[in-house]
């Protein structure tokens, strides 16, 4: 298992023990314990040999990464003559760069970069797709199609005690368990579950968490308080409502293989103001619980979110059926996985969610239910296939009602 733990270290994220590899053998020696506590949830610096104040203190650039390639096959059950019946395609999903480095004994800094083919192909709000062929200047003006980087992570970290560290900067919101293992090799299905996409809580804030672990009696609490611009149109840059967002989390985990998080976030949303109309704004306020249960290769997780949303008097966005009402989003999912000691120590896996959004004139609720398999030949490697059977129970009048099915497979990789 541990052998595992530190492929997915190289990229970063806190792999599953669901797909993990099996204990290593009495013949093998057992990894050595780490020098210092691992300050960040992120990057067990250890682990990798750079051991703050230790004597093999390293403070060179260290750049590691994942990628994903994933084939997809969708097919509606019912007459849909809005959406294609069929659709097969390819797809590499993504090409994530880390770079880590020691600046200090107790500091350090991360930056997360991925890669991306995008916005080639993506629809406008007008309905218009995007096209980024441009003629190569330095290829005798052959046609060429650029794409653009996303930056999800950019980070320094300041270890002030044994139990409080100080991050600042861009960094992944702290809240359940699928947002910050979000490193397709970290995570057992193709894709994550629909309500962790549709961001209950912001994916990425700007701004201060503070964090820290404590052990008490075989019990390890940790705890984020986090302070940041919130979501906005300009959020990494610019607060466009000067009103700080507030949030936190706790975890506590148990001696015997379960654990217990609550999250919560509190905010403001400000949207650029577009010609002859107000910037969107609305109040939000997020609260979530997450529970993993190991038990050997038994593996089981559960998380459940709400949203509540409150617009400002004259800065509604609009919808399918008039202006966006206030109200709450709900979503959960159950997950449980069994791992076996043969054929690349395959992981059956099973979840199904839930979903309903406040506004059913333009968010669409969904049931699913998912099946799949995960193989590990190597611990840097993975291979995955799931079937995904969708039900838009309502939402537009094109899809209410729908059943949409999704074959996939995807191959994931450490670098």
């Amino acid at each position: 298992m541990r052998r595992v733990a530190l492929a997915v270290v190289l990229v970063g994220l806190q792999l599953q023990r669901a797909a993990a590899q099996p204990e290593p053998t009495p013949s093998e020696p057992p990894p050595a314990e780490p020098v210092l506590k691992a300050s960040s949830d992120d990057i067990d610096l250890s682990t990798l040999g750079l051991e703050p104040g230790g004597s093999s203190f390293d403070d060179k650039l260290n750049i590691y990464g994942f990628a994903d390639f994933s084939w997809y096959w969708q097919h509606w059950g019912h007459d849909n003559h809005l959406v294609k019946q069929n659709t097969r395609t390819f797809a590499i999903g993504n090409l994530n760069i880390y770079l880590a480095k020691n600046l200090t004994a107790k500091a350090r800094t991360l930056a997360e970069l991925r890669f991306t083919m995008l916005p080639n192909g993506s629809q406008n709000a007008d309905g218009s797709y995007v096209d980024t062929t441009a003629q190569d200047l330095t290829n005798f003006y052959r046609l060429t199609q650029w794409g653009g980087i996303v930056i999800e992570r950019a980070y320094v970290e300041y270890d002030v005690t044994d139990y409080l560290t100080i991050r600042a900067g861009h960094w992944l919101t702290p809240y359940g368990i699928w947002n910050i293992d979000h490193g397709s090799p970290a995570i057992l299905g193709t894709g994550r579950p629909y309500i962790i996409g549709e961001q209950f809580f912001p994916e990425h804030q700007t701004g201060l968490d503070l964090f820290g672990k404590h052990y008490v009696r075989g019990f390890k609490v940790d705890y984020h308080v986090t302070a940041s611009n919130g979501r906005g149109a300009t959020e990494s840059q610019q607060d466009q409502d000067t009103e700080l967002a507030l949030g936190g989390r706790l975890e506590i985990e148990t001696p015997w293989g379960l654990k217990l998080g609550g999250s919560y976030y509190r905010g403001r949303y400000t949207g650029l103001p577009t010609t002859g109309a107000p910037a969107q704004t609305y109040h939000e306020a997020a609260s979530g619980f997450d529970a993993q249960y190991d038990r050997g290769p038994l593996h089981l997780q559960l998380e459940v979110n709400a949203r509540e949303r409150h617009y400002d008097e004259g800065a509604r966005a609009l919808s399918a059926t008039g202006f966006v009402p206030d109200g709450r989003d709900f979503g959960a999912y159950l997950l449980a996985a069994y791992r076996f000691d043969q054929l690349w120590n395959v992981t059956p896996f099973a979840y199904g969610e839930h979903y309903r959004p406040a506004d059913h004139g333009y968010f669409i609720g969904v049931d699913t239910q998912n099946l799949g398999l995960n193989f590990r030949p190597a611990p840097a490697l993975v291979f995955k296939l799931q079937m995904t059977r969708a039900r838009f129970v309502d939402g537009p009048q094109a899809l209410a009602g729908q059943v949409l099915y999704n074959t996939s497979a995807q191959a994931a990789w450490v670098f």
